[in-house]
């Protein structure tokens, strides 16, 4: 599983939320009596502090041995125990990470009354009714058809977006692939051939270009340089369009800083599942009246 994907580049700084994200995942899909879930329990227990616990008292707060520990880090996509314990830190900053919900959504809210916050999101919808292009949507649509091979990927809520998509396929009997956890992701966009097609969900955009869970420096991504997959962006960045490795870009505007993009994202979800199905029946009409 995880522990067999590659190890991405040593990194140092501020993370965003990647150790989190990765110890939910394994709360919400590991086996509660396992000694890996229960690790994982006792450090989102203890989140807060593991930035200044050694890896002697992180194995005794979990019964543990140091070398589970260690095992248990590589486990969940780290190089070491030194690089899960700096996915640790986060400092609340603005300039840098604007988008995330905390400084971004919550902040709103403290500001301002749950009625404006209801506005901000209409807004959004109708300058996303006006914005997005349906010949796009349909250019997916073909490519859906023309694919058996299909992933679906993004990040936090970027990523139920893509789980959103996959279940309302599902209903119109095409089946897609998706991971939720993002060395998982990295990896299978790598190793993907020609055969494939990946659908990325990423409002800012940056999904392509760089590990969004990391706010220290912009590092590239170069599975996308490696990969040989069709790519599709769902975006609300236009520049995007212009990525050499993007081969297909669907995109919305939104007119608020705000980070609507989760209600979008089920808009535009709803669009290509409608639009797959519309397709599929005008599919089985040709072969009926043949």
């Amino acid at each position: 599983m995880i522990n067999e994907l590659h190890k991405l580049q040593k990194r140092r700084g501020e993370c965003l939320g990647e150790l989190l994200n990765r110890l939910l995942i394994i709360l919400n899909n590991g086996k509660e009596n396992s000694t890996y879930y229960h690790i994982a329990n006792i450090l989102l227990r203890n989140f807060n502090s593991i930035k200044n616990m050694t890896i002697s008292d992180i194995a005794d707060l979990c019964f543990v041995s140091k070398s589970t520990i260690s095992k248990f880090a590589r486990y969940i996509g780290f190089g070491d125990f030194l690089e899960m314990k700096s996915a640790a830190t986060y400092r609340s900053n603005k300039s840098s990470n604007n988008l995330n919900y905390k400084d971004n959504i919550l902040s709103y809210m403290e500001n301002h009354t749950e009625e404006e916050y209801i506005d901000v999101i209409i807004d959004d919808l109708k300058l996303a009714k006006s914005s997005i292009n349906m010949s796009k949507i349909d250019a997916l649509v073909e490519n859906l058809f023309k694919y058996d091979k299909v992933a679906a990927f993004g990040l936090l809520y970027s990523e139920s977006a893509a789980m959103d998509l996959q279940m309302k396929l599902a209903y119109n009997e095409k089946y897609i692939i998706t991971h939720i956890n993002d060395v998982e992701q990295n990896e299978f966009i790598k190793n993907a051939d020609k055969d494939t097609l990946i659908i990325i969900f990423t409002n800012s955009g940056n999904y392509i270009k760089k590990y969004q869970l990391i706010t220290a420096g912009n590092i590239d991504k170069n599975v996308f340089k490696q990969t040989k997959a069709k790519i599709v962006a769902i975006t609300a960045n236009k520049e995007i369009e212009k990525h050499p490795y993007v081969d297909l870009c669907i995109t919305y505007e939104h007119a608020s800083s705000i980070q609507t993009h989760p209600i979008l994202f089920q808009l535009i979800t709803d669009f290509i599942a409608f639009r797959y199905k519309k397709r599929k029946n005008e599919e089985a009409k040709v072969w009926v009246n043949k």
